[in-house]
């Protein structure tokens, strides 16, 4: 078969076609069985190559450091598109090459070409072989490589779907749905003044909640007890002064309205609704009170309009699937669970800005390996295009720790070397990671937070102090030596998280299907950690300041504002999926796998935990002190992926 696939490589050269992309082997647990009819119709999309790319890294240092001259300087669509854009002649040229093929059904935004045909047609001009795949009861039509004429290759990123199959999860931890008339409230407030950690925190923001069903006590925070640990309390936000947030649902996720209202009534918040700004790739608002998919979305609503004192709340529901190499953790049709992060990124890059809300929080990833290498870099440019608009965009770590497949897949060898597995887009460097907590007095590392260096980006330009300090003064020396001799990660890699806030224990109390639920993860982390982020944006309109964008060049220049969390660690790699303790047949096993939260940045906890006074003044400040952070303004150089 490989012989097959190299003669295939070989025929696409002597006809002047290249290789776009190609699979060695097919992934694992996917079976050819067949083949559909030729006059069998496909959709395909050409994402179209953007320009400049070497630039990014560059320009996007210098409107989001605190100490640039052009700090606070964003581009608007305009500037954008006519420094970054795919170029006339890639639209012209593939649309042309489309249209010679006898394709008739095409459509361009300028971004991505898509076109319907016939399978055989595809083959065709692709020079690719479809199939039927199967595993299990899923069946999908893919093909193991295709090609585009040489003279197009500069204009196309990737063609999708084609190579790729996989699978992925929202980072929320719900251990239990507790029916409202079998639930008891209660508040341990003796016990509670000894968990205190900071002089105005009251116990009696925290409860419990015992069920009837299975007399368990669970200790859950609240909304009010955040503000408190996050010290928020106190500041008015002004609801006019342009700050916003959104939040992005996948996978079928709907945020309900009437779950939110239960949730403001039980927290005595000012009712307060959100607008849905676009249904994006087919998205269905459901609003059906008895929905199973809403429990990502109703956590994240919650939570940021809990926090954000009446700040504009937006949500995007986007449809679909995106691609993906399968691992272990996606053995079947119902754990293929990918985002379409194209559709998303590509539809909010079409707007003004005045059309996308300056903070957006996102609750998922992907095991960074399953992503195809073209699309993770794809995705993590756009992320990268929306920094320079002057949009934060923060990103959940997951909730496996170290990892749980744990296993290079590299080949489609799902059973390969053991190593750390990340999350991905949190391992992008143009995104803000956040990570977890637990307990509060003091904060320590959740031992599930996701955590760790990436295998595709390097260590980002913003983080190398704070990731070489971590490496030849706080790792233990034993375990830095263990880790590399056995190739179990890149410490050359972008490391995450960037941050990190509560993410369990104890739980988060939300609302879904008109009962009390307990949640939790760095599902719960990252709108906490975005609603800390919106409120400081108030802060600086009302100064006459611009939005903070992407903020990890001011992070790490001043981490001093954040609460470093230097107790507790993150673990896994032993066999057991931490997100949900079930096991995972074939994991790699990593004895000793963690990595604990020490003094400054770690992989636990990335700079800390918000104290939004301290990140207030700091935000207001402009340029810090030569000795107020950890990188400052000096770019030598740039590059996108």
């Amino acid at each position: 078969m490989q012989l097959l696939l190299s003669l295939a490589s070989f025929a696409a050269a002597a006809w002047g076609l290249v290789v776009l992309e190609e699979l060695p082997h097919v992934p694992h647990g996917w079976n050819a069985v067949g083949r559909v009819h030729d006059n069998s119709s496909v959709t395909l999309h050409a994402a179209l190559k953007y320009q400049n790319l070497d630039r990014l890294e560059a320009e996007l240092a210098a409107v989001s450091t605190p100490c640039s001259p052009r700090y606070g300087q964003y581009q608007d669509l305009r500037h954008q598109w006519g420094m970054f854009g795919p170029s006339n002649e890639s639209d012209s040229k593939v649309r042309n090459w489309l249209q010679r093929s006898g394709t008739q059904d095409i459509q361009s935004d300028g971004q991505t070409v898509s076109f319907k045909t016939t399978v055989g047609h595809a083959k065709s001009m692709l020079n690719a072989d479809f199939q039927v795949y199967k595993r299990g009861s899923e069946a999908r039509l893919r093909t193991r490589a295709y090609s585009v004429p040489d003279d197009l290759a500069d204009h196309i990123d990737l063609i999708a779907p084609t190579t790729y199959f996989g699978s992925m999860q929202p980072h929320s931890v719900i251990p239990e749905r507790i029916p409202m008339d079998s639930l008891e409230q209660q508040t341990k407030r003796d016990e509670l003044e000894e968990h205190t950690k900071r002089d105005n925190l009251q116990p009696s923001c925290l409860t419990t909640y015992v069920s009837s069903r299975t007399n368990r006590t669970y200790e859950a925070i609240t909304p009010e007890c955040l503000k408190q640990l996050y010290n928020t309390v106190g500041y008015d936000a002004d609801p006019k002064s342009g700050s916003n947030i959104a939040f992005a649902n996948f996978l079928e996720e709907s945020p309900s309205y009437s779950d939110l209202h239960l949730f403001e009534k039980e927290f005595n918040i000012p009712q307060q609704d959100f607008e849905i700004l676009a249904l994006i790739n087919g998205g269905v608002n459901d609003q059906d009170p008895q929905t199973e998919t809403d429990g990502e979305a109703n956590l994240d609503v919650q939570n940021i309009i809990g926090l954000v004192d009446g700040l504009p709340v937006y949500t995007y529901i986007t449809g679909g699937r995106g691609p993906l190499v399968p691992d272990l953790l996606s053995p079947n049709a119902s754990a293929d669970t990918n985002e379409p992060y194209l559709e998303y990124f590509s539809y909010l890059l079409r707007q003004p800005n005045s059309k996308i809300p300056h903070v957006l929080s996102h609750s998922y990833g992907d095991h960074e390996n399953t992503v195809p290498e073209r699309y993770a870099a794809r995705i993590c440019n756009q992320a990268g295009l929306l920094g320079l608009r002057g949009r934060s965009v923060l990103f959940s770590t997951g909730d496996e720790g170290t990892g749980a497949v744990c296993r290079d897949n590299s080949g489609g060898n799902l059973y390969g070397h053991p190593e750390f597995t990340p999350q991905f887009p949190g391992t992008c460097p143009y995104v803000t990671a956040v990570g977890g907590t637990q307990a509060y007095n003091p904060e320590v590392a959740w031992n599930a937070t996701g955590s760790g260096f990436s295998r595709y980006f390097p260590t980002a330009f913003y983080q190398k102090n704070a990731v070489n300090k971590y490496l030849s003064t706080y790792i233990n020396p034993e375990a830095k030596a263990y880790y590399q001799a056995n190739n179990y990660t890149d410490f050359q890699g972008r490391g995450v998280p960037d941050v990190a806030a509560h993410s369990l224990y104890p739980y988060y109390l939300i609302y879904v299907n008109g009962s009390r639920a307990l949640s939790g993860g760095t599902s719960a982390a990252v709108p906490v950690f975005s609603s800390i982020v919106a409120l400081l944006n108030d802060a600086r309109f009302r100064a006459g300041k611009p939005a903070l964008g992407f903020l990890n060049p001011w992070l790490y220049s001043s981490a001093s504002a954040l609460d470093d969390v230097t107790q507790g660690a993150a673990v896994g790699c032993n066999g057991v999926d931490l997100q949900n303790s079930n096991p995972v047949p074939g994991g790699g096993i990593i004895p000793y796998a963690s990595w604990n939260a020490t003094v400054a940045w770690d992989p636990a906890t990335g700079l800390g935990t918000p104290d939004f006074q301290k990140m207030k003044s700091s935000a207001l400040a402009g340029c810090p002190g030569k000795n107020g952070g950890g990188w400052h303004w000096g770019w030598n150089g740039g590059h996108g992926w």
